[in-house]
């Protein structure tokens, strides 16, 4: 492992720039490169609206480098707070993706 991040959760809050991270990460989808990491913190929308309704859903983007090290891209930050119906952050589907971003329940 070259490197780690800490992205909110209930043992430590993370931080995105000026903005607290609610909740941690829970869904994650790597780009067919290898060179981005997306990140969502949103399980399941209905247990989120049940158990956390002021859980405030959003995406990131880790940077990947050659050496396996990541560092938080600092300009990608998702807020779905912010939209109408304040939908939640879930699955990740790449453009042109393999079957590693579909889920098969």
């Amino acid at each position: 492992m070259n490197g780690q991040l800490w992205l909110g959760g209930l043992q430590k809050k993370g931080r995105h720039g000026d903005r607290l991270l609610d909740g941690g990460p829970q869904m994650i989808q790597l780009s067919m490169d290898g060179r981005r990491l997306y990140v969502s913190n949103s399980p399941y929308s209905t247990w989120d609206n049940q158990f956390y309704p002021n859980l405030e859903s959003w995406l990131l983007k880790i940077d990947i480098a050659e050496d396996g090290s990541m560092s938080l891209d600092e300009s990608f930050y998702v807020d779905f707070s912010t939209i109408p119906g304040r939908p939640r952050a879930y699955e990740i589907h790449l453009p042109g993706g393999d079957v590693t971003t579909e889920i098969f329940a």
